[in-house]
């Protein structure tokens, strides 16, 4: 099950068929959502189910989706904090809102479906509720940030694994004892894959986040890790060592390192 939070400014529902007209603008030409029946029976407009607080939809023919409303932060700070992950936040300006009230969107996808199809699926349905509410974040657990409602449906307007993985792992920038710059992904988790862990140096620090997300795309692409000691390269003649170490953030997590010279 996907599990994500699109953050409100006022605690309001979205219309149900807004969110199945926005999800068109998203989705893959054979995905498609519908207001899920109520108790065996459509309501009249498919606004909302269990008094008001929970829209059902369906999605395909075995996919199941809610949105419920919960009128209160996120608990914690949880989702402010997880802020300063988001690509949306690096070098910009983009700081998260306050906000009072929450969504919270879950999405059981069918029996086989793939970790990417489930993932990109679950995209196009965050992105359809934010653009149907009053969205100033969506703070996404699985993925490690919380995102820019605009820089989410920018990138969840185009199909594929790129550009989206920018929006499915947040990053966290760091600096390694020698002064190098490092880059960790947060979210791969998700696609049953292992987070990278990226070392550049300074001469290569201009293109640090195009390469750590190409690399974080061709490992999606493939579908499986790749084996310790393998390597990988911007070009058909780079050759970059991958090895597995301890995580930074997690000594019981093993992620795949590349050192870009």
């Amino acid at each position: 099950m996907n599990l994500a939070f699109v953050l409100l400014s006022e605690p309001r529902l979205p219309n149900a068929e807004d969110v199945v007209h926005s999800f068109s603008s998203f989705a893959a030409p054979d995905e498609s959502i519908q207001v899920a029946p109520d108790d065996g029976e459509e309501t009249d407009d498919g606004e909302e189910t269990a008094e008001g607080e929970i829209l059902s939809l369906t999605l395909g023919s075995e996919g199941q989706a809610f949105v419920a409303l919960v009128p209160m932060p996120v608990p914690d700070g949880e989702a402010d904090g997880a802020a300063e992950f988001s690509l949306s936040a690096l070098g910009t300006e983009w700081e998260l809102p306050a906000h009072n009230a929450h969504l919270l969107v879950t999405l059981m996808s069918p029996d086989g479906a793939s970790p990417v199809d489930e993932v990109s699926r679950f995209t196009s349905l965050l992105a359809a509720v934010a653009q149907s509410s009053d969205c100033v974040g969506i703070y996404w657990g699985e993925a490690g940030a919380t995102h820019d409602p605009e820089f989410f449906i920018t990138v969840a307007r185009e199909p594929g694994v790129v550009p989206r993985i920018m929006v499915w792992s947040g990053v966290s920038v760091a600096r390694e004892e020698d002064g190098r710059l490092s880059l960790l992904s947060l979210g791969m988790q998700q696609l049953n894959l292992p987070n990278l862990l990226l070392v550049v140096s300074q001469s290569s620090e201009n293109v640090a986040l195009e390469t750590f997300f190409d690399l974080l795309s061709y490992v999606a692409n493939l579908g499986e890790a790749l084996p310790d000691g393998d390597t990988v390269g911007r070009t058909a003649d780079e050759r970059l060592p991958v090895n597995y170490v301890e995580s930074p953030i997690d000594p019981e997590e093993k992620v795949w390192r590349v050192e870009l010279p």
